[in-house]
């Protein structure tokens, strides 16, 4: 109790004349608590500015540029315990493909943990099915009478697999992605969560002030499942900071700067740790509304000692702020689209629960969208007006443009994943694209996945995609993305502004990621410290060969 208790402040009187003080018993140990004189209770320390629902989102302090801010996260041993049991019972014992990070398989720039789906997960006829053959063979298995094809896949036990297409990278949502083979859905697919994990309370310090019984949890997919069986500590985490205000009414309404919600990407898979921020900056600057995101190092004390867990993104989540400060009104329906219908092809409802507005059970502006985009399209000038007045299809075309252009194949045209879509009042309710999880940007090739980043032409997509098809189709639509490729590579991905960019970040982070003061072994993606600088010069090369390829393709499209 000692040691959980060390971060606990003298009792102040918040600049009041008289106050009484108590204590409750928080994750971080005990909250001392002021009685103001209209009778309510805040913790010591509490500020309207800090910690008030009514304050302005502080994104100069929260997400602050050029720095690296730390951040103390304390959670009581028996709350870090249950958050491990949970995962446990969802993926398994931590660590139960591997210790340690994932050794670089073939292209530095794109490493993906080797054997990523548990042997004792695949039927016997997928083993069966490689008999005799070699890794990267194309195979076909049978299985619950159903044939699959895939290729032959060495897992973690040395055999070889007849892994489906997109089984080493699924997507969230009941089955695989359209297209795509898969597992039948009891197979156990690895990173395939059945739920969110579970909240606990915690402690959270931040330049000298703490935000107390705040909710956390792990979060993410392929991002949190990968590292949790390969048994390396970097875990993402998602914050609620008023998650627990009914067991703890002292904090009712508690904000950080404005914020409710929160998360720390744990920059997985991307041996640079620069991916997730830079992407989302080139978006927003290139007209997309995309999260803002800042770097933080990350000390954890779940009853061990504080321990350094690495270097992370804080990402902005799209709540009030960001629909507040990027469209103007924050009371639209917000959408994380994810399974099958998230493609476009047809409306399920199921595939877009809302994370706002929930009580009211209407999907209207979503079900419009979809109907609008596979209506009659014998007459373009009709099609295209009754589609935008639900989406903003001119916005949706400055994220495609920057999209192909970066290169992000974990998205929209592979992945029915990564968006959300708000519903935007101060737009006639108009649909907006948000893009999310940005760690697998700036790739060349998706290793490990059956499928690569879109070309510029876009002439691969099929009518699986129909918000991609449909809209390249259109002769209107097309010119107008031609254009955005243009603006972007002109300006927000222009080349040598981006290589400094990333110069520039790298050069920021590299002291909390290499050295003395760096990443440590079980907490850190690095199999080799030399990969944080590989890394960048693989960023410096990406960067310039999509330049080029911009201007091959702008000239093969003039018109």
């Amino acid at each position: 109790m000692k040691q959980l208790c060390s971060t606990i402040k003298s009792v102040a009187f918040l600049g009041m004349a008289a106050a009484t003080a108590a204590m409750s018993v928080s994750c971080g140990g005990l909250t001392q608590w002021a009685e103001l004189p209209s009778g309510g209770k805040r913790p010591v320390g509490w500020t309207d500015e800090t910690h008030g629902k009514s304050a302005p989102p502080d994104y100069d302090e929260v997400f602050a540029q050029g720095k690296v801010n730390r951040l103390d996260i304390t959670i009581a041993p028996a709350d870090w315990q249950a958050m491990q049991d949970d995962m446990t019972d969802m993926l398994g014992e931590f660590g139960a493909v591997g210790d340690g990070p994932p050794r670089p398989p073939g292209n530095p720039g794109d490493r993906r943990p080797a054997g990523q789906i548990p042997p004792e997960t695949v039927p016997p006829e997928a083993f069966e099915a490689c008999e005799g053959m070699q890794e990267g063979d194309a195979c076909t298995v049978s299985v619950g009478g159903d044939v699959i094809s895939g290729i032959c896949t060495m897992l973690s036990d040395g055999r070889l697999a007849c892994i489906p297409e997109g089984a080493a990278g699924p997507p969230p949502g009941d089955g695989p992605p359209p297209g795509g083979g898969g597992w039948p859905s009891d197979a156990g697919l690895i990173g395939l969560l059945p739920r969110n994990p579970i909240y606990v309370p915690c402690t959270v310090e931040f330049e000298g002030k703490t935000w107390w019984h705040v909710g956390i949890r792990f979060k993410g997919n392929s991002t949190l499942s990968h590292p949790w069986q390969l048994g390396i500590t970097k875990l993402p985490f998602r914050f609620d900071f008023d998650e627990f205000e009914d067991e703890y009414p002292e904090i009712d309404n508690q904000r950080f700067f404005g914020f409710k919600r929160l998360v720390l990407a744990n920059n997985f898979n991307d041996s640079s740790m620069l991916r997730e921020k830079v992407a989302h900056d080139i978006f927003r600057e290139a007209g997309v509304p995309a999260p803002r995101t800042a770097f933080y190092r990350v000390y954890v004390d779940f009853g061990e000692g504080v321990t350094y867990f690495g270097l992370y993104t804080m990402t902005e989540v799209p709540d009030g702020p960001m629909f507040d400060t990027q469209f103007g009104e924050d009371g639209g329906n917000l959408y994380k689209p994810e399974g099958g219908g998230a493609t476009w092809v047809s409306f399920d409802e199921e595939s877009f629960p809302k994370k706002t507005n929930k009580s009211e059970e209407d999907w209207s502006d979503v079900e419009g969208a979809v109907t609008a985009l596979h209506a009659d399209r014998s007459d373009p000038a009709a099609w295209r007006a009754g589609l935008e007045t639900t989406l903003n299809v001119d916005e949706f075309l400055r994220w495609l443009a920057v999209n192909t252009l970066v290169q992000n194949w974990d998205s929209y045209g592979n992945m029915p994943q990564n968006y959300y879509l708000y519903s935007n009042p101060a737009d006639a309710w108009r649909l907006y694209w948000i893009p999310w999880d940005c760690n697998e940007a700036f790739k060349s090739t998706a290793l490990g996945q059956p499928f690569a980043p879109l070309s510029l032409k876009l002439d691969e997509v099929d009518e699986n995609w129909p918000l991609i098809r449909y809209l390249m189709d259109d002769p209107v639509y097309w010119a107008t993305y031609v254009s955005h490729v243009q603006d972007v590579i002109e300006g927000a991905f222009a080349g040598e502004p981006t290589q400094e960019r990333f110069r520039a970040a790298h050069d920021l982070i590299a002291p909390y990621v290499v050295g003395a003061d760096g990443e440590q072994p079980g907490y850190t993606f690095l199999f080799d410290s030399r990969e944080f600088d590989t890394e960048l010069d693989n960023l410096l090369n990406h960067v310039a060969q999509r330049s080029e390829a911009a201007i091959s393709f702008l000239e093969a499209n003039r018109d």
